[in-house]
């Protein structure tokens, strides 16, 4: 299931760093971002997304079975709400993307 406070959170955090034109079109980014998250959940989801320096990355992610808690520098609540991290199983390291870069 998903939770629409987070999906609201990264819709608003969209349209605040102004990555969308509406906030119906920062809803439609965020809820492409929070059906990856709930597969990575899950298990392995496949997606693409723009990295910051313009090349497309297609990538292989999960957030199933990791053992991470975030402390100190680079903590989860110091990141935008539209910031998605997930275990990279082709890295094999952690990765983030911003949820308005989705392809």
């Amino acid at each position: 299931m998903i939770d629409k406070s987070k999906l609201f959170r990264i819709a608003h955090s969209i349209l605040k760093r102004a990555q969308a034109g509406s906030f119906s079109e920062a809803l439609r980014m965020a809820w492409k971002a929070a059906k990856i998250y709930a597969r990575m959940l899950v298990g392995v989801a496949h997606f693409t997304f723009r990295k910051a320096n313009g090349e497309i990355r297609n990538a292989s992610g999960t957030l199933c079975d990791i053992n991470y808690h975030p402390t100190g520098n680079g903590s989860l609540k110091e990141r935008p709400a539209d910031c998605i991290c997930f275990w990279d199983v082709e890295k094999q390291a952690f990765r983030s993307f911003n949820a308005a870069t989705l392809i």
